[in-house]
């Protein structure tokens, strides 16, 4: 059974979730409006233009879906105080409603394609190691199936049934734990891989602007996101209707972490250019926001190449992996 949080009831916990996710869903905005322009006025100088247009094209759809959720939400918030302000707890917790559904759906589709995202994160980190990727993807691909049966779950649920009752729990918590899984996964194995790469080399401070490696890290490996996930989880779990705030900021905070390594990337301050052997990441030269190597656009480096030169590799083939 739900529990309450001491004595707030479920119709205030509606209300404080509109509230955090209308904050972060302004963040998404200015976030989004900021990649996109990255993405149309910089990236597009970049010789292979099809990986600008497929970020575009996530970037886009991880947008509307977000808008998608946060006017069900507000929609299902009308209903519940206005045309059922008579019934309103009983009313919010249905969870068989169209407009549930609608906000369910598009929860389920920005959770897949925000662990379709960091799996390509994973892919390109990696240089496309089978045994790295193949384990994560089978993960992923069982979200998919699970998230089809917690919909339909929901669409057969009764009305006066909770979300928190036990045939949709299963549902729900397995898709929870596949989405976690693929993203803690992703994230140890994408955050170690930048840390093995960056002990390689010394760390590169480009024109001032730089953060600490831990804090590049937790933000290039999708690390907030876990830590939503993990929250949303115990949560749910426990029958605590706080689950709905963690759930309504889990579906911004998916499009606010992709949107912000866009931004990371243009600002300079990404895990800038891999070079790769099929063995594994070597060392990492800066690449500037038009894709160019070297140090032509950075005059404090070129002063000192000492600092910034690779080391000596013996090496026959090499390719550059960008880490977005």
């Amino acid at each position: 059974m739900p529990k309450s949080t001491g004595s707030v009831s479920l119709s205030e916990i509606t209300l404080a979730s509109i509230f955090v996710e209308s904050l972060l869903y302004g963040i998404f905005i200015v976030l989004f409006i900021s990649s996109t322009t990255i993405l149309l006025k910089k990236f597009g100088k970049i010789t292979d233009r099809n990986v600008t247009r497929r970020l575009l094209f996530v970037s886009t759809l991880m947008f509307i879906l977000g808008t998608i959720h946060i006017s069900a939400d507000l929609r299902r918030i009308f209903d519940a105080f206005i045309t059922h302000k008579d019934d309103t707890e009983q009313y919010l917790n249905q969870v068989n409603t169209t407009i549930y559904l609608v906000k369910s759906l598009a929860y389920a589709m920005q959770t897949l394609v925000g662990d379709a995202f960091i799996l390509y994160r994973l892919y390109l980190v990696w240089n496309g190691d089978k045994r790295v990727v193949y384990p994560v993807s089978i993960c992923f691909i069982a979200s998919i199936c699970v998230a089809v049966g917690s919909l339909r779950a929901l669409r057969l649920n009764s009305p006066t049934v909770p979300v928190f009752v036990r045939s949709l729990q299963q549902w729900i918590a397995c898709f929870f734990s596949l989405t976690l899984m693929t993203n803690f996964s992703s994230t140890i194995l994408i955050a170690s891989r930048i840390w093995w790469t960056r002990r390689q080399t010394r760390q590169i401070q480009m024109g001032g602007r730089n953060l600490s490696p831990a804090a590049m890290v937790i933000i290039e490996s999708g690390s907030i996101y876990s830590v939503c996930l993990v929250i949303l989880l115990v949560l749910y779990i426990s029958g605590n209707y706080a689950t709905y705030i963690a759930l309504d900021t889990a579906a911004q905070i998916t499009g606010v972490v992709f949107s912000l390594v866009i931004v990371r990337v243009a600002l300079g301050i990404s895990s800038d250019a891999v070079i790769s052997t099929r063995g594994g990441v070597v060392a990492y030269a800066p690449r500037d926001i038009e894709g160019r190597m070297g140090n032509d656009n950075h005059p404090q480096m070129a002063r000192d190449n000492s600092i910034y030169s690779l080391k000596p590799l013996d090496i026959e083939v090499t390719t550059i992996t960008d880490t977005l």
